[in-house]
């Protein structure tokens, strides 16, 4: 399948690891998916913008929704000894702006533990899909012979992102202020026009 893929969306696949990597997350997700699908410049990412969905906003959607590794045990934790983390994270951010509480970068060490430069992810390493986003990059080879595509673009793997029902990349749409079947409409409109 993935020899079917366009130079673009090869692009999306390794920005969605380097979203990943970045977010601190051990799995590709169709949020990072889309996080890499809104981050590329071209026609799907105008798309995206125009229905509110850029990149900052999707972004701080992910933290709201999943937040960092380790942050329900953090959240259970300060939520036995009386602190809501929501109330602690909005006051935070009306005082200090929406993106205070951000992942800051961490120093990364070499192997025999001298210092390097600061990375905010590591640089090697499988990161597996998670079974959503799988389903999703085969739902974009659907959605290409549908089109009546030899190819897999990125508007294919958007579409695709437009079928998942569940998980987090709906989730992520409304918070943005749009819906799945609103950009499946924009993405199919756009391909219209462009025949």
């Amino acid at each position: 399948m993935f020899e079917r893929f366009t130079t673009d969306a090869r692009e999306v696949v390794v920005e969605a690891q380097a979203h990943a990597r970045r977010l601190g997350h051990d799995y590709i997700g169709c949020e990072h998916l889309l996080l890499a699908l809104a981050s590329i410049e071209g026609q799907i990412a105008t798309v995206l913008h125009g229905l509110g969905a850029t990149p900052a906003a999707l972004e701080a959607a992910v933290q709201q929704l999943i937040g960092t590794p380790d942050a329900a045990l953090d959240r259970e934790a300060l939520a036995a000894i009386g602190i809501d983390l929501d109330a602690v994270r909005e006051k935070v951010e009306a005082n200090f702006g929406p993106r205070a509480l951000a992942p800051t970068l961490r120093p990364r060490r070499r192997w025999w533990g001298r210092r390097a430069a600061c990375d905010a992810t590591p640089r090697y390493g499988h990161i597996p899909f998670t079974p959503r986003a799988a389903k999703c990059l085969q739902t974009s080879l659907g959605e290409a012979v549908a089109l009546g595509h030899r190819h897999i673009g990125m508007e294919h793997i958007a579409l695709a992102l437009t079928t998942m029902t569940d998980g987090i990349a709906p989730q992520l749409l409304f918070a943005t202020g749009s819906s799945p079947a609103r950009l499946r409409t924009a993405i199919l409109n756009r391909h219209r026009q462009a025949s």
